[in-house]
């Protein structure tokens, strides 16, 4: 089989049309470079060279050769430059799993300030909810997660998120039976006798939080994601209660949302990670970005 050194001292022949001339291109001897095309023609069982007495002209195998060396050495060489570009993160994919609504609400903003800095790196994104996407990372189909319940400090490093306070989604129709409707917050006591559609992973936080108000929420609805609960709202099936980054998820001039005090439930997020295992550079690249966004983002003391 050729290897690269032949294939690149063939070339350098072809190109200078004289062994002397390529030899000292080379900066090595005329003699071993004479018997290296010696050796490469019979390899091949062909003659690569006509050798005449000022200049050697390649036969139709030389031609072919030539032809087809030059696009290997290209193809290698891009490949060696793609290699390197993935290794300093400006080429690659970067796979991402999002729980629920934080991949709409949160990631958006980001991805499209990391897409402009990094315009070759392409996204994969998995969704589910934060078992899930704690069992993608754990199975290495994802680099970085976005969960939004506690997790095992000593086997993921993360970023915390703002904590972000539950709102509750109501129907203008339904404003009438609140106090103080125009307020953009009510208390939790005032959704005692509403039925609520939740998503089910909140149930206990929201269930403690009101029997310490002293009643029992009615829950007509429970559900694996925001956006049913949402919808249902919308149709004024009954009062949705979400994270306040699902404020946007569906547009409805028939929707207003208040957030929920007295006392405020606030919910947490974190962008997540395998501790001590490799990240491409594009994930660091990433994860960069995300820090700096959120530090700027934080209200100066």
């Amino acid at each position: 089989m050729m290897s690269i050194r032949e294939m690149q001292y063939f070339l350098t022949v072809a190109q200078e049309g004289s062994i002397t001339t390529a030899a000292q291109r080379l900066n090595i001897a005329q003699p071993p470079l004479s018997r290296q095309m010696k050796q490469l023609e019979e390899s091949l069982g062909t003659r690569l060279f006509v050798r005449g007495n000022r200049k050697i002209q390649l036969t139709e195998a030389g031609c072919l050769l030539q032809s087809r060396a030059e696009q290997l050495l290209k193809l290698l060489d891009n490949t060696e430059k793609e290699i390197k570009a993935i290794e300093t993160g400006t080429h690659g994919i970067l796979s991402i799993g999002t729980a629920s609504s934080s991949g709409i609400t949160i990631l958006p903003a980001v991805a499209r300030i990391f897409h402009t800095q990094y315009p070759n790196i392409n996204f994969e994104l998995w969704e589910g909810e934060s078992v899930r996407i704690i069992e993608l990372l754990n199975g290495g189909l994802i680099e970085i997660g976005l969960v939004r319940f506690s997790f095992d400090t000593d086997t993921y490093e993360s970023i915390q998120l703002p904590k972000e306070p539950l709102v509750a989604a109501i129907h203008r129709n339904r404003l009438q039976q609140l106090d103080n409707a125009k307020e953009d917050c009510l208390s939790l006591a005032q959704l005692a006798d509403m039925p609520l559609m939740i998503h089910r992973k909140y149930e206990a936080m929201i269930t403690a939080h009101c029997q310490q108000a002293n009643f029992n929420p009615h829950y007509l609805c429970k559900s694996d994601d925001v956006m049913p609960v949402l919808a249902w709202a919308d149709a004024d099936v009954g009062v949705a209660v979400v994270p306040r980054a699902a404020m946007g998820l569906i547009p409805s001039p028939n929707l207003v949302f208040k957030t929920i005090v007295d006392p405020v439930i606030e919910i947490s997020s974190a962008l997540i990670w395998v501790r001590n295992r490799y990240l491409s550079a594009a994930a660091r690249h990433f994860l960069t970005l995300f820090t700096n966004l959120s530090q700027s983002s934080q209200p100066s003391r």
